[in-house]
């Protein structure tokens, strides 16, 4: 049997120290994590400490009362003081709807009337003479009113000369668009 035999039917191998780059590497490890919970708790810092006070007055619940029973009659004072403000807007609202609709048929009747001013005067129907009651009757002839000519639509002068296209500009000669 030689030597290397022996050492594999060995039960435990030979110890030998473990390097030292070995042994830093859990210290690294836990200052990582260190660091990391570190930064986290600086970063959440501005949510924890709302409610860091209301823990610790949770358990002072006396002095919290005590505290309320001398606000309360402010708080209910200010309550008052703000149905009664609520109470006095709603009446200015309502005064101004109602001189809202008085303004609104004011405007209505004046309208109307300005149509009534813009709408031509029937012609006088002129009536019969004695004189032509003794005629014979004719058959009536229907007279067509004249219908009031419009005037021509206005058509603006159709450009003369160079047309851009595209939107670059043009370079005209003068004199040249008075051709």
């Amino acid at each position: 049997m030689t030597n290397d035999s022996d050492q594999a039917w060995q039960p435990h191998a030979p110890s030998s120290p473990i390097p030292a780059t070995r042994r830093r590497w859990p210290w690294f490890l836990l200052i990582v994590i260190i660091a990391c919970a570190g930064a986290g708790g600086v970063y959440a810092w501005p949510q924890i400490a709302p409610m860091v006070p209301s823990l610790g007055s949770a358990a002072a619940s006396d002095r919290v009362a005590a505290g309320d029973k001398e606000t309360l009659p402010d708080l209910l004072a200010t309550q008052q003081k703000l149905e009664d403000d609520i109470s006095a807007l709603g009446k200015s609202v309502a005064d101004q709807q109602d001189q809202l609709k008085t303004v609104v048929d004011q405007l209505a009747a004046l309208t109307s009337k300005v149509d009534a001013l813009q709408l031509p005067a029937p012609a006088p129907v002129p009536l019969p003479a004695t004189a032509a009651a003794d005629q014979p009757r004719a058959t009536p002839v229907a007279q067509a009113a004249p219908k009031p000519r419009k005037p021509p639509p206005i058509r603006a002068p159709k450009p003369a000369g160079p047309i851009s296209t595209g939107g670059a500009p043009l370079n005209v000669a003068p004199g040249a668009g008075a051709r």
